[in-house]
């Protein structure tokens, strides 16, 4: 039950940033234009990329305070003051670095007007700060996540989701389109939700208890800790490889028409994330056999997507043309293509990944993510350069299928993989295929009734005890069902 009920909450809270997403950007992108939004895009990618540098504080307190230390409320306190003492100077120090990039060479490399460089020069010092609020943030959200306040870190991300969409826009809206105005307000959304996550831990999940640092604390976080940051920070520099390489080929224009399908579909992450995060406690507290079991039933879950991204295949244009306009359509609906099984396989990969971290191996996902880096940039750097945003789309595919191919043989998953979720892969290679083999038309309406009739049939049969629960759970939850009884048996997702 525990599993099901924190990933309803992680989803919850997650949906509320895809909503305003969906609802703001076509007002985003239009009012600021396609330069500005593929530069912010690139900013943004850069952010992610340093989250990754809190010396994997996050993930480290999440393992720490889910299994060594799990009823010793002085000790988390003792864990968590101690990752906040480390992350805060490297904080500071990932903002200078991106104050240098930004206010350095970045105009130069994408050929920015003048009056956008100016912008971004002007802008370096707020992103001083968002570079050290982004570091605390990810900290103290792996204390949350280690005592299961799920409903809370749920509550957070949506806020720091919301406000991160609403109040750039707000700015561009009533005061200026200006990147320096975009970025102040994206300062002040994480100022917020910073200030709420170290207040709420301190006060309510450590009771108050007196802040301490210590050397050996900091010395078992370090030691799971800078694993976990060199897998986070090579595998981020890889997710953030396809805008700065198709940037630098093809310039920001590019960027912004592949960005826009590329995070709708990644808003689509919140639901194998969601399940994965709730589920990595648990994990990291069973043994071997039952971990097995649990994470076999987890991948089937996820799986339970794929109806979802196969008729996503098939309506990428109607979509695109009626969210973006005709002309932006023309451009994406073949990227976003590509994407849909790209991002299908990161949901897959997603939960092999926390199983490493679950069983307490973030070397062997760092040597994974190593070993995967070269190949996808020069992979990519030549699929974007004679394909443009279809090719950099083609190319995170590839990354991906990496990906699946690295974690499904660190964690000997490939059986696995291939009796729970094969048969998907299959039924989405074959959409994306007849919509490439019908271009530049779209495929019949028929073709796509029947390989998406063929998934959800499949999907349905094949799906796990525990999703028919979660549904129940969903319904009880908005009143339109009464409890039933649980059924008998099995390890609880």
């Amino acid at each position: 039950m525990a599993i099901r009920r924190n990933s309803f909450v992680n989803l919850t809270g997650s949906l509320v940033g895809l909503v305003l997403f969906a609802a703001l950007t076509p007002l985003y992108f239009h009012v600021i234009g396609s330069e500005r939004y593929g530069i912010l895009a690139i900013i943004w990618a850069f952010l992610s990329f340093f989250a990754a540098f809190d010396f994997g504080m996050g993930s480290a307190l999440t393992f720490k305070v889910a299994s060594e230390v799990r009823g010793d409320v002085q000790r988390q306190a003792e864990y968590f003051w101690t990752a906040m003492s480390i992350s805060l100077p490297v904080g500071l120090v990932m903002g200078s670095i991106l104050f240098g990039l930004v206010g350095g060479g970045l105009g130069s490399l994408f050929h920015l007007s003048e009056a956008v460089q100016a912008e971004l020069i002007h802008s370096a010092p707020a992103l001083l700060g968002i570079g050290a609020c982004t570091i605390l943030l990810s900290t103290a959200g792996g204390l949350l996540r280690g005592r299961e306040y799920f409903v809370t870190n749920a509550v957070l991300t949506a806020l720091a989701l919301a406000l991160s969409i609403l109040l750039p826009v707000l700015a561009a809206v009533f005061i200026a389109p200006a990147l320096d105005i975009l970025i102040l307000a994206m300062l002040t959304s994480r100022i917020i939700v910073v200030g709420s996550a170290i207040l709420f831990g301190q006060f309510v999940v450590l009771e108050g208890r007196r802040p301490k640092v210590s050397a050996s604390a900091a010395r078992s976080l370090v030691g799971y800790g800078a694993w976990s940051s060199l897998n986070g920070v090579i595998e981020l520099t890889i997710s953030s490889a396809d805008r700065f390489i198709m940037g630098a080929v093809a310039g920001p224009a590019a960027v912004g028409y592949y960005s826009v399908p590329s995070s709708v579909i990644a808003r689509v992450m919140i639901f194998p994330t969601s399940i994965g995060g709730a589920a990595l406690p648990q994990l990291a507290a069973r043994p071997p056999e039952e971990e097995t079991i649990l994470a076999r039933k987890i991948i089937r879950m996820v799986a339970m997507m794929t109806p979802c991204f196969v008729a996503g295949i098939f309506l990428a244009e109607p979509f695109l043309r009626l969210w973006m306009g005709a002309s932006f359509a023309k451009v994406a609906t073949l990227p976003m293509q590509i994407l849909l099984p790209a991002f299908w396989l990161e949901g897959i990969s997603a939960i092999l990944f926390y199983r490493l971290l679950a069983q307490g191996r973030p070397r062997t996902s760092a040597m994974v993510v190593a070993i995967i880096l070269l190949p996808y940039c020069a992979l990519i750097y030549y699929l974007a350069g004679i394909w443009g945003v279809a090719g950099g789309a083609a190319g995170y595919l590839g990354r991906n299928m990496m990906f699946v191919g690295g974690r499904g043989t660190a964690t000997r998953a490939w059986r696995m993989l291939a009796e729970t979720v094969g048969v998907d892969f299959v039924l989405l290679i074959v959409a994306l295929a007849a919509c490439v083999l019908a271009l530049p038309a779209q495929p019949p309406l028929a073709v796509g009734v029947i390989i998406t009739g063929a998934s959800i049939a499949l999907t349905l049969k094949r799906r796990p005890p525990e999703f028919d629960r979660m549904v129940h759970d969903f319904a009880r939850r908005i009143g339109i069902e009464r409890p039933i009884p649980a059924a008998g048996g099995g390890t609880d997702v």
